[in-house]
């Protein structure tokens, strides 16, 4: 009797294991910060926008950085759309971008 409740305990703990393991990773996928990036700065009506890389058709954030303020570089990389890796690289680069 007392190996069997032991078995089924095991069973129930690696259970929870399991499932506490899949909804920590499912959590860090919906954060965007993946190796290939979720985001990407482009431009938007002569400003820096940041961008879903699955939905560029509309910003999801519009900054006041204006293009004509950047570098040639800068400006090319931004008009060409430019993915970012994380929201912690995407607010370094902004911050770059507009000092």
């Amino acid at each position: 009797m007392h190996t069997t409740f032991r078995i089924v305990l095991c069973i129930c703990l690696m259970a929870v294991a399991v499932t506490m393991a899949a909804f920590t990773l499912a959590g860090f996928q919906k954060t965007g910060g993946g190796p290939d990036g979720t985001l990407m700065l482009g431009a938007w009506q002569g400003s820096v926008a940041v961008f879903d890389r699955g939905d560029p058709s509309a910003p999801l954030d519009v900054t006041d950085i204006e293009l004509a303020s950047l570098r040639a570089t800068d400006r090319a990389l931004i008009e060409h759309g430019y993915p970012v890796a994380s929201r912690e690289a995407l607010q370094a680069l902004l911050e770059d971008l507009g000092s």
